[in-house]
């Protein structure tokens, strides 16, 4: 199972996505003599522009909001007592 969510879908997804709007843009070229969806004439440069402004935006923010100080020293986690202790950024 975690085979499947690990490799298999995250491959298989974007290439089913892909595949499948592939035959619905032949079917739909085929019944309207040659013209294009109406989707294809849609916004898409500044869709593309928002989303990628919105991904660095969360990455910043998860990048100042999270961590420790670059002198913190790593912990990783642990087996102890018969508990596993998380892993920790432990300040100088």
């Amino acid at each position: 199972m975690r085979i499947l969510f690990i490799y298999l879908l995250p491959f298989l997804l974007p290439l089913t996505a892909y595949l499948a709007w592939a035959w619905y843009r032949a079917t739909y070229v085929k019944e309207h003599d040659g013209k294009a969806p109406e989707i294809e004439k849609g916004p898409w440069p500044a869709l593309l522009l928002i989303g990628a402004l919105l991904a660095f935006g969360v990455m910043a923010a998860t990048a100042l909001m999270r961590g420790a100080d670059s002198d913190a020293t790593y912990t990783p986690p642990r087996y102890e007592d018969g508990r596993v202790t998380p892993g920790r950024l432990e300040e100088k």
